[in-house]
């Protein structure tokens, strides 16, 4: 399969992929902010031929806009009339309204993912833990779904987690772990929830590779490569270029769990990055 990191298209952070089954299926997981959009498109048409490419399976993380933004404009697009992709399987867990009482700062932000899931044209299939798709020799399972017990860091920690297990024959299976925004409490139920491990070739960084899971997680992973949804200015904990290191960001403490778990760091800086499990022995 072909995993595609999208770069970011506005200063802030965001998070998006696509990724390209060996069957031809094509699967987004979030795609970023609504400034992202005609990047999301442009790649549409580079690694599928169209713009208008059919995604067979949207899978959302949680409810912030720098992963639900493309999603948004592109229900608002529909509703005016302008031609947008057609997804066969848009997924992601309902959360109420009442999520914003806990990060009211944040509050109108399930409130509008809430609207536009509700608008949505997509059929829509809503997740639950152990949930299994498969696209031919690729089989996606969700290994947790948001608990409104966990209160604290309240949208990061509603993070649905996917994990991505290609059967490549002669090979090895490859295995990736999406984590979202997943914070501290929620990797600590993640961990609690696979009894049987967690062990993956590779992981996307929780909360873009800051403030996000402990390294306890990541040293369950064991990653051997390490997927960072981090613009420069996160990269380098840094509000100021000729001061990397000055920024109140964690990023360079992960950045040093993945050194020393030897994980190689993946990043989609000037240009989106295409990762082809192919390539992996």
């Amino acid at each position: 399969m072909k995993i595609i990191q999208l770069k970011n298209f506005s200063p802030t952070q965001m998070m998006g992929f696509l990724i390209i089954a060996d069957d031809g299926s094509l699967i987004v997981i979030d795609g970023g902010n609504r400034a992202d959009t005609e990047g999301f498109l442009n790649a549409l048409e580079e690694y599928r031929g169209t713009r208008f490419a059919t995604v067979d399976c949207w899978f959302m993380t949680h409810p912030h806009d720098d992963h639900y933004g493309v999603f948004a404009e592109l229900t608002d697009r529909a509703s005016r009339g302008i031609k947008i992709p057609y997804c066969r399987n848009f997924c992601y867990c309902p959360q109420d309204n009442s999520l914003g009482e806990h990060e009211k700062h944040f509050a109108g932000q399930i409130v509008e993912f809430n609207e536009k899931a509700a608008a949505t044209k997509y059929p829509v299939t809503h997740l639950k833990v152990r949930d299994k798709f498969v696209f031919g020799n690729l089989t996606v399972e969700v290994l947790r779904v948001p608990d409104p017990a966990i209160t604290a860091n309240a949208f990061n920690n509603s993070s649905v987690v996917l994990k991505f297990t290609e059967e490549r024959g002669m090979k090895d299976d490859f295995v990736m772990i999406f984590l979202g925004d997943l914070g501290i409490e929620g990797g600590r139920q993640l961990l609690k929830l696979c009894p049987e491990g967690i062990k993956a070739d590779a992981v996307q960084l929780a909360h873009h590779g800051q403030n996000g899971v402990t390294k306890e997680v990541y040293e369950a992973i064991a990653p051997r490569f390490a997927f960072f949804c981090t613009p420069d200015w996160l990269w380098y904990n840094t509000i100021d270029p000729a001061k990397p290191g000055c920024g109140p960001w964690q990023t360079l403490e992960v950045r040093k769990w993945m050194c020393e778990l030897g994980a190689i760091p993946v990043r989609a800086c000037e240009k989106n990055v295409v990762f082809d499990t192919a390539w992996i022995d």
